[in-house]
């Protein structure tokens, strides 16, 4: 980019595509309190998912989109590139699609959105997961190993048919003293750029009342009623007899009614006993804007929209994994699109 003297416009938000007979000519922008217009023979879309836009949430996530998710991705992915294509006639593919699993949030909020933490604690020894009436429903492991850990959500999104309601949202992460004086049960590496102090000993999160805490089994019980989100349907005999059943399990060393794996598992008799909420989410959305094996981005008649390419989780080719950082869509994807889009500036720029 030095050598060939390229221009790169920081801190320019893109607002809306320029359009001329159908095609695009360029975007409008906003830089720091300006409006710029950039024109171009070819403009390829690449803004990320929508992981902070409440509307396209509520529009396309899984059970209570808004309330129910979080996400720890950037909240710079507030999915204006989503929108700017749609008033342009883009067709859409897959847009429900999310690269998630089960993860803290806190109340702290982005957008008005709850900041999900990655939360690689789930699955180990001394910690359970449960739903919301104190029961075990998968091998906590699964929640985050590979492959598993893209597509579980769909666990955490299930709505009971019977009792009408989300029985997962949210699930609680139960654990124990052992744990807690052990290490963070979040990442603290996703906290940094949030500005978020969790503690290395998860302190600050117990004095904020992130995370809850309380001396028995069924004291934890009652904390868990009295979370709003919990809506008084935690049982405190199933969570007790689901400590029991687990610890029983760790003693003998066999694999779980779920399949738990021995070396996953240790017993919770540590008191104090904690508890911490779990939503589906993950690092980001993956559905979005219709294209094609060009990276074209596409109208709802499925026809190309003339000079618009497209790559990234705007427009992901997988939708349903998240491609080890995203780096297969912009190594192959981000290529292809860049090698079109150059291809098509080049052929306007000669008419």
């Amino acid at each position: 980019m030095d050598d060939r003297d390229i221009d790169v416009l920081w801190e320019t938000a893109a607002r809306e595509f320029v359009v001329d007979d159908g095609a695009v000519d360029g975007i409008l922008a906003d830089r720091q309190g300006t409006r710029v217009a950039c024109g171009a023979g070819a403009t390829v879309l690449t803004s990320g998912g929508f992981e902070y836009n409440k509307d396209l949430r509520l529009n396309f996530l899984e059970g209570p989109g808004v309330e129910g998710w979080s996400f720890y991705g950037t909240s710079a992915n507030t999915g204006t590139g989503i929108e700017m294509a749609m008033e342009i006639g883009a067709g859409l593919s897959k847009v429900s699609k999310a690269a998630s699993r089960m993860i803290a949030a806190i109340p702290a909020r982005e957008h008005g959105l709850k900041i999900g933490l990655r939360t690689p604690v789930v699955g180990r020894p001394n910690t359970i997961v449960v739903d919301n009436f104190g029961e075990r429903y998968a091998a906590e492991r699964t929640i985050t190993k590979d492959p598993s850990r893209y597509l579980f959500y769909k666990e955490g999104v299930r709505f009971d048919v019977e009792e009408l309601l989300y029985p997962r949202m949210p699930s609680w992460l139960v654990f124990d003293e052992t744990l807690r004086k052990r290490r963070s049960v979040v990442s603290l590496r996703g906290t940094d750029y949030q500005g978020i102090e969790w503690g290395e000993e998860n302190e600050h999160a117990i004095e904020n009342g992130w995370i809850l805490r309380a001396p028995t089994i069924e004291d934890l019980a009652r904390e868990i009623s009295d979370h709003p989100e919990n809506r008084e349907l935690m049982d405190a005999d199933a969570l007790l007899e689901t400590f029991s059943k687990y610890n029983r399990c760790c003693e003998v060393g066999k694999t779980d009614p779920f399949g738990s794996e021995p070396e996953n598992m240790a017993p919770l008799r540590s008191p104090p006993y904690y508890a911490l909420p779990l939503y589906p989410g993950g690092p980001n959305t993956k559905g979005g804007i219709l294209a094609n094996g060009d990276r074209e981005a596409l109208n709802t008649e499925r026809e190309p929209i003339p000079n618009l390419y497209t790559a990234g989780e705007i427009s992901s080719a997988f939708k349903f994994v998240y491609q080890g950082g995203n780096l297969v869509e912009c190594i192959a994807f981000g290529r292809i699109a860049g090698e079109n889009a150059a291809k098509r500036a080049l052929s306007v720029s000669r008419r």
